[in-house]
């Protein structure tokens, strides 16, 4: 049996879609923060499955941010050029030798280039803009996953996130970059169970690289 197989079977996953899962388990949503925006290619995805919400996209790539502005031209959609982390400050966006791999970590394949970018915590953010609840809070931040969290711990704290959706390693890419399983263990902490994995990629010697992983905040009682 495949690697994706195997994790299947395991898992009991029924479905590789994360678009189904996310629109069958949240089917309601009405705010959904895309941290690591791009050019707004998730942005249109819950735009097509959540027509009414409002979509918060943060980017702090100045170049990035400019596509990402003309991504989606309606009133409920907020493109933020500001890095989500755990601290309100400045920081060093390195540059990767395409858009999509720029973090606030260190990888081999960077161009050696980085920008200064304003960081905020999530915490903070929703504190500034009235937004008490958060349906999908979607985090690729390109290993700095952790810091996203950590800058949300009142909202998770008192569980005023409903579901997570969140790019996941299980190999080393960047420097300090937490794996599949130090986001799984932070996130059962608050309350969080796996829904699935997807997207899962292995490299040339067959063991798992990284993925997608949907998680739901479970019932109080």
């Amino acid at each position: 049996m495949s690697i994706r197989g195997l994790a299947k079977k395991a898992l009991k996953i029924d479905s590789w879609n994360s678009d189904d899962d996310q629109a069958r388990l949240v089917a309601d949503a009405q705010v959904v923060f895309d941290v690591g925006a791009n050019v707004g290619q998730s942005a249109k995805t819950y735009r097509r499955l959540y027509p009414h919400a409002e979509i918060w996209s943060f980017e702090p790539f100045p170049v990035t941010y400019e596509h990402l502005c003309r991504s989606l031209a309606d009133d409920r959609f907020h493109p933020v050029s500001l890095a989500l982390s755990d601290r309100i400050s400045k920081a060093k966006l390195n540059i990767g030798s395409v858009s999509i791999t720029n973090s606030l970590l260190r990888r081999e394949t960077d161009t050696g280039q980085a920008v200064e970018v304003q960081t905020d915590t999530l915490d903070h953010f929703c504190n500034e803009h009235g937004i008490s609840n958060i349906d999908i809070l979607k985090v690729d931040v390109e290993g700095a996953e952790d810091r996203v969290f950590r800058g949300a711990n009142e909202m998770l704290s008192r569980r005023a996130i409903r579901s997570v959706f969140v790019e996941v390693y299980f190999r080393p890419v960047y420097d300090g970059m937490p794996m599949f399983w130090d986001l799984n263990a932070h996130l059962n902490n608050f309350g969080f169970g796996l829904c699935g994995l997807y997207s899962l990629s292995s490299s040339h010697d067959g063991l798992l690289s990284f993925g997608n992983a949907l998680y739901l905040q479970r019932s109080n009682s």
